[in-house]
């Protein structure tokens, strides 16, 4: 008896332990906010270069970067949304909803299908053809980045 009351004690005790190791300190949640919305506004800036190679107002090496970056930053994606970063910072328009961690199979797979549609686009800005890229682009906004944006992001009113 007196043995399975301490490994209960030493259960409760780690169970304790990892929940408290879990916590975000208000500076810490806000550094990794800053972080998340840089990668984000990065993401930004390389569909940017996509869409400027489209409308004929940048080059195609650009394209094929800014391309071949969001395959890099669609990985980055889980490790700047840790628990306990609902929220966003007080100039920013969009905010993390508390759905991500809540429904973090779902956030994680809408992740996965837009990495595997940015994986599709840098495909087609290889083959510098627009029509192509033009395509993917567009399936990238909205099957890949805007299904995860209507669903876990919110629309902040300042």
């Amino acid at each position: 008896m007196l043995t399975a009351f301490r490994l209960l004690a030493f259960g409760a005790a780690l169970a304790i332990g990892t929940v408290g190791s879990m916590a975000v300190s208000a500076a810490d949640k806000q550094q990794v906010i800053k972080e998340r919305e840089a990668l984000m506004k990065q993401q930004g800036a390389d569909l940017g270069a996509v869409k400027a190679y489209l409308d004929d107002k940048g080059d195609l090496a650009k394209a094929t970067a800014g391309a071949t970056d969001l395959i890099q930053t669609m990985k980055k994606i889980p490790d700047v949304f840790p628990q306990g970063t609902a929220g966003s910072d007080v100039e920013a328009k969009y905010a993390a909803k508390p759905e991500i961690w809540t429904d973090w199979k779902d956030f994680l797979a809408i992740r996965d299908t837009a990495a595997g549609k940015a994986e599709v686009l840098l495909a087609a800005v290889k083959s510098g053809d627009k029509a192509p890229i033009q395509t993917a682009f567009a399936d990238l906004g909205k099957n890949g980045c805007g299904a995860c944006h209507s669903k876990f992001r919110e629309e902040l009113k300042r």
